[in-house]
């Protein structure tokens, strides 16, 4: 009776540890790299394995993808991406990106024709995605698009990419594409193939703005991508909203 007695508590021991004491993985967060591909419109998402992982979880703004593989590509334009080492109900701190477009609410600039020499008649936008007004006069190797209303092109208020003149601002070959969409509809700029170097603007209108900084005609991880909505044009003073991608040769346009 006592050899049973002692067998049956063993049994009950291992039953408690096997069921009440799992034990916890501590997983470390994806080391996680991307790039810009098919022309911008996809983000490839690259990571090394994590030690104890069984699995990882890519989650975007809309949708959470399990047993994701790396290369993960994410096709649909998101203002946020996050990566999960997963092993059973262990999950690990996320890898997050931070995705969405760098906006500039409001920015004044005015056309070539205005005769005040400390209004600048071109902008740019800064290393953290912030357009900057900029002037014709002094900075021109800052421009990335000029306003022109002397007649270069036409009648009207044209935005010019600084190689769009028979001498350059600089050598930049930023180019531009009127929208169908609003501003906000906007979600990822048109591949390249209908881009101009210049193009006549109107109150309201939205456009896409290609910054090929290496004028070679093909995205890659130097090129930028941002929209542009023109608020009001006043005779020569343009008031626009803007917002710029920071990640290199990424067309995604969220905010």
């Amino acid at each position: 009776m006592r050899k049973s007695i002692l067998i049956a508590a063993s049994v009950a021991a291992l039953i408690f540890f096997g069921i009440g004491c799992d034990t916890i993985v501590t997983l470390d967060k994806p080391n996680v790299t991307y790039t810009a591909i098919n022309d911008g419109g996809t983000l490839q998402l690259t990571w090394s394995a994590v030690t104890d992982a069984k699995s990882y979880e890519v989650e975007t703004d809309d949708s959470t993808y399990t047993n994701a593989t790396s290369p993960f590509d994410v096709k649909t334009p998101t203002t946020t991406i996050k990566v999960y080492a997963i092993n059973g109900s262990d999950k690990s701190d996320p890898f997050v990106l931070s995705l969405a477009a760098k906006t500039t609410p409001t920015i004044t600039v005015y056309g070539r024709s205005d005769t005040d020499p400390s209004h600048p008649s071109g902008f740019g936008f800064s290393s953290d995605g912030t357009a900057v007004p900029y002037s014709l006069t002094n900075q021109g190797t800052s421009i990335d698009y000029v306003m022109d209303d002397v007649g270069t092109f036409g009648t009207g208020m044209w935005v010019t990419g600084p190689t769009g003149y028979q001498t350059p601002v600089n050598p930049w070959g930023n180019a531009i594409q009127s929208s169908a969409t609003g501003y906000d509809e906007l979600a990822i700029a048109p591949a390249p193939g209908n881009y101009d170097l210049y193009l006549q603007i109107a109150v309201n209108g939205t456009y896409a703005a290609w910054l090929d900084h290496n004028d070679d005609g093909v995205v890659d991880a130097t090129d930028h991508f941002a929209k542009i909505k023109v608020e009001s044009i006043d005779g020569t003073i343009v008031t626009l909203k803007l917002a710029y991608q920071t990640v290199g040769g990424l067309r995604w346009l969220v905010e």
